[in-house]
C-alpha cells in the first residue's frame, strides 16, 4: 500500500544526499571578489618594497647595493604617499592601516629637514661656499658671480686643478681672496684649494692618505674673522663607486674620528663634497652633534648631485657645510656650468665675545 504525501510536500532529502543538483560545481568568487584580491596583494608588495628600501637607512653596510639604495629616501616618502592615494581611491580599507602607519613613519624621518631654525634677522659674519668644480672643470665666471652675489669670505674648491685656479685668477679670484692654502692637482680628483678673504692659518696639510683614508686633500685651517676664529675642515671621501665603499666609509669613519677629537668649545665648521647623504648611517654619525646648514634653513629635500654630465636630475645631497658653536643665519645651493655638484653655501653669525 502506497502512502500519499499530504498537499504533495517534496520527500525530506536523506542524510547523505548532497543539497542541489547533482554534479553541480562549488561557487567561485566573483569576478569583483577577485580583482580586489589581486589589488590588496600589488599593494602589499609595493608596501612591502617600499617599507624594506626605507629600512636600509638604519642598516651600516658596504655593500654597494645598500649604499646606492640609502640615497632613496625622498623616492620612498613620495612612493608611499601615492600608495595611499591608490588604497583609498579603490577603496581598499583593510590595506590603508599599514600603509599609513608606514607613511607615518616616514614622514617623522624626513620632517626635521622641514623645521627652520635658522636665524634669518641676524647679520653673518662669516660667508662659506663649498663647489666641487669637477676636475677643474666649472665654469669660473658663474661661480665667482655666485660667491660676489652672496659676499662669500671663504671658498672651499674640491677637485681643484691649476689650470682652474689661472682661470678663477683671470676672472678676478686673485683680488676678492686676498688668502688662500690647499694643494690643487693636474688632471685628478684629489686636489683641494681654500680662497679667503680672512688670514688662514694651517693646522694640518691634510695630504696624509693614512690619516684622512682618502687620496684627497683635506687641509684642516683656522680663519681668523674680525669677530674671532673659526676652524675650518675640508671633506672630500672616496666616492662610494662599485669597489670602493670600503675606502668610502672609512673615509668618513676618519673625520667622525677628527670631530671627535675637538676640544673646548671653538667655532667649526667642516665643508666639502662628503660623497654622502643623511640616509648613510656613517654620515649620520659625522653630523651628530653639528648643525647642517641647508638642514637647520628648513630646505627640506636638498639635491646638490648629479647635474653637468648626467642624464638623471639631481636627487641627493652629497655636498654639506656642518657647523658647531655657530648661528646659521642662511644657506642655499648654486648650479654652475660644467660641475656635476651644485656648491652650497651658508651664512654664520659668530658667537659675542
Amino acid at each position: 500500500m502506497t502512502v500519499q504525501q499530504v498537499g504533495g510536500a517534496a520527500p525530506a532529502s536523506r542524510p547523505d544526499e548532497p543539497d542541489g543538483p547533482v554534479g553541480a560545481e562549488p561557487s567561485r568568487p566573483s569576478p569583483r571578489r577577485r580583482r580586489h584580491r589581486w589589488l590588496d596583494a600589488a599593494i602589499a608588495i609595493v608596501l612591502l618594497v617600499l617599507v624594506a628600501v626605507g629600512a636600509l637607512r638604519w642598516l651600516d653596510s658596504t655593500a654597494y647595493v645598500v649604499v646606492v639604495l640609502q640615497t632613496a629616501g625622498p623616492f620612498v616618502l613620495i612612493g608611499l604617499g601615492l600608495l595611499l592615494v591608490a588604497t583609498l581611491v579603490g577603496r581598499r580599507w583593510v590595506m590603508a592601516a599599514p600603509v599609513v602607519i608606514a607613511l607615518a613613519v616616514a614622514v617623522t624621518v624626513a620632517a626635521p629637514a622641514f623645521r627652520a631654525s635658522s636665524s634669518p634677522k641676524v647679520e653673518p659674519d662669516l660667508t662659506v661656499m663649498s663647489a666641487n668644480v669637477w676636475i677643474g672643470s666649472a665654469n669660473v665666471n658663474q661661480l665667482m658671480d655666485a660667491v660676489r652675489f652672496h659676499s662669500v669670505d671663504v671658498l672651499v674648491l674640491v677637485e681643484a686643478t691649476p689650470a682652474l685656479m689661472q682661470r678663477l685668477d683671470a676672472e678676478g679670484a686673485g683680488d676678492y681672496f686676498t688668502h688662500r692654502e690647499g694643494a690643487a692637482r693636474p688632471s685628478t680628483s684629489s686636489g683641494t684649494m681654500v680662497l679667503s678673504r680672512y688670514p688662514l692659518s694651517v693646522r694640518s696639510a691634510g695630504t696624509d692618505p693614512a690619516v684622512e683614508a682618502t687620496q684627497s686633500v683635506q687641509p684642516e685651517l683656522d680663519v681668523t674673522t674680525p669677530k674671532g676664529t673659526v676652524r675650518l675642515k675640508v671633506a672630500h671621501p672616496t666616492a662610494p663607486l662599485r669597489g670602493d665603499t670600503v675606502e668610502w666609509r672609512a673615509g668618513l669613519q676618519a673625520l667622525r674620528s677628527w670631530k671627535e677629537r675637538l676640544d673646548g668649545d671653538e667655532p667649526v665648521v667642516m665643508a666639502g663634497d662628503f660623497n654622502a647623504s643623511f640616509g648613510h648611517p656613517a654620515m649620520r654619525d659625522v653630523a651628530a652633534g653639528l648643525a647642517d646648514a641647508q638642514r637647520t634653513d628648513g630646505q627640506g629635500w636638498v639635491r646638490t648631485w648629479p647635474f653637468a654630465g648626467n642624464r638623471l636630475p639631481a636627487f641627493v645631497q652629497l655636498d654639506h657645510l656642518l657647523s658647531r658653536g655657530l648661528t646659521v643665519v642662511s644657506a642655499g645651493q648654486v648650479a654652475v656650468n660644467r660641475a656635476d655638484h651644485a656648491a652650497v653655501w651658508a651664512g654664520y653669525a659668530l658667537p659675542k665675545r
